[in-house]
């Protein structure tokens, strides 16, 4: 299997358990979760024996502590000044 297919189905996986939840989210927290994923891809011997409780892993670190819901309103509101 070549790192594109690798890669791939990797992508696939993550997308199949968190894409639903992860496409409501902010830009910001979205962006998050993907470089958090792809440090995981990059960090594991073999990133496609990955379980889904890692992936959901990155979901909850992301969105619970890193960018938890106060976070992400008090950005929201930051940027809308910022525009004005």
């Amino acid at each position: 299997m070549t790192e594109a297919e690798r890669q791939r189905e990797f992508l696939k996986r993550a997308t199949s358990i968190l894409a639903e939840r992860v496409l409501k989210l902010d830009d910001i927290v979205q962006q998050k979760i993907y470089d958090s994923l792809e440090r995981l891809y990059f960090e594991k011997e073999d990133p496609l024996l990955t379980s889904d409780e890692e992936f959901e892993g990155v979901y909850e670190l992301i969105t619970e502590h890193v960018f938890p819901p106060a976070f992400v309103e008090t950005h929201r509101k930051f940027q809308k000044n910022k525009k004005v």
